[in-house]
């Protein structure tokens, strides 16, 4: 076996562990019973310790330094092993390890804060994630920039200094667009209650109608929707609002685009680096892509209308032009316009 087999090899235990330790933040998020969030922790710190000793195993830095690139893709997965590689070497196993486990226990003190509209409870647990990145961001960052170290985690090559010159650029005009819409008269919004068998149903047909293989994923409940897992596991959730399907159809949507997006992803990489997506930025082009350029053309908001018909019969907007109006109606809020 060559250096290059031998750390593929290994390499592949690792991203196979990892699906592991995703898979245990799915489950924390959809399924698992509230009680269990204290056990989970402790799960989610082991798993890191795990993953942070396979990552900086010297052995790791030999095989790097042996192997040799046969062609582009083991070029590119080496690549990515020794970045890897390199910036974990920086961060304390014990760091990491916290890490996990803070950030389970903040998850489930979140969900119940906004249920209880309580931000203040939230705080505290807060504090003590972004005091931990803080300490994560200066080991990695050394005497570069703290935020750039965090940020190149999800956009490789990005700095805080390069976003912010492109949403410079773009406030502007999107600013304008925003006060153009809303000086004009708003659309009629939805009225009335769905229920959420009939939104889930819906939700179902419209990962389809997008792609998204359910026989290789699934679609749950989530207090925040997100997607999960790559290769021949990715699942997605979705949520529901009595008064609102638009929050579930269009979360679905989202989420698919991630989905689809992991699925179409070549099977020959599969638990190697280059079987996930390659950024945080373009991953997020793909589920945005779906959700408002596709999702909310006329054309797509035309089907939509008839399945809403079909499941919830008369609910207040007279016809498909209407529709595709209200879909895509902007109103302002503490959050965002959207």
């Amino acid at each position: 076996m060559s250096a290059y087999e031998e750390l593929m090899a290994f390499q592949r235990e690792t991203e196979a562990l990892s699906q592991v330790a995703g898979r245990l933040g799915w489950d924390q998020e959809t399924m698992m019973p509230e009680g269990a969030t204290p056990q989970r922790a402790e799960e989610h710190g082991a798993m890191a310790n795990v993953l942070h000793a396979r990552r900086i195993d010297p052995r790791v830095g030999e095989l790097l330094a042996e192997a040799e690139a046969a062609d582009e893709v083991a070029a590119a997965n080496l690549r990515h092993i020794r970045r890897d590689f390199d910036r974990t070497t920086k961060v304390p196993a014990a760091l990491a390890a916290e890490l996990a486990r803070t950030t389970s226990l903040a998850h489930r003190v979140w969900a119940q804060a906004r249920a209880d509209e309580d931000v203040a409870a939230f705080l505290p647990m807060l504090e003590k994630v972004v005091a931990l990145r803080k300490e994560e961001a200066a080991a990695v960052a050394g005497n570069a920039d703290p935020y750039d170290a965090l940020l190149d985690d999800y956009e490789p090559g990005a700095t805080g200094a390069s976003l912010a010159a492109m949403f410079d650029a773009l406030r502007p005009r999107l600013v304008a667009l925003r006060g153009a819409i809303l000086d004009r008269p708003a659309p009629a919004a939805l009225s009335g209650e769905f229920d959420e068998a009939g939104q889930l149903a819906i939700s179902e047909l419209l990962a389809q109608a997008f792609g998204y293989r359910v026989a290789n994923g699934r679609i749950d409940k989530a207090v925040h929707p997100f997607s999960s897992g790559s290769g021949l596991d990715v699942r997605i959730t979705t949520r529901t609002s009595l008064t609102d399907p638009f929050n579930c159809f269009y979360s679905t949507i989202h989420e698919v685009g991630h989905a689809a997006y992991e699925q179409g992803i070549d099977q020959a990489h599969l638990l190697t680096p280059l079987g996930r997506g390659v950024s945080m930025g373009v991953h997020e082009s793909q589920s945005r892509i779906y959700e408002n350029q596709l999702g909310r053309s006329q054309a797509f908001t035309g089907w939509l209308y008839g399945q809403m018909r079909d499941r919830f019969g008369e609910f207040g907007i007279p016809d498909a032009d209407a529709f595709y109006a209200t879909v895509n109606r902007v109103s302002d809020g503490f959050i965002r316009s959207g």
